[in-house]
């Protein structure tokens, strides 16, 4: 009980983390090249867009871990 807890816990960390820094990140830095190239916010909504397929590929590889140390608490 107490391992699977510590599991939930710091998978939900792992993933906030995963999904939040790329995003911000990406989007500051399209925000920043926007003001830089005067092209708001196309550089914005690339950086956005690319940060969404950054997090898929994150993501898909935190859950097939989480998946195999799941199997090894049981």
């Amino acid at each position: 009980m107490k391992k699977s807890l510590l599991f939930s816990f710091s998978l939900m960390g792992s993933i906030g983390f995963a999904v939040a820094i790329p995003l911000v990140s990406l989007a500051l830095l399209g925000r920043y090249l926007d003001r830089v190239f005067d092209s708001s916010p196309k550089l914005l909504i690339a950086m956005i867009a690319l940060s969404t397929v950054l997090v898929y590929f994150i993501l898909r590889q935190i859950v097939s871990d989480a998946i195999k140390k799941f199997k090894e608490l049981d």
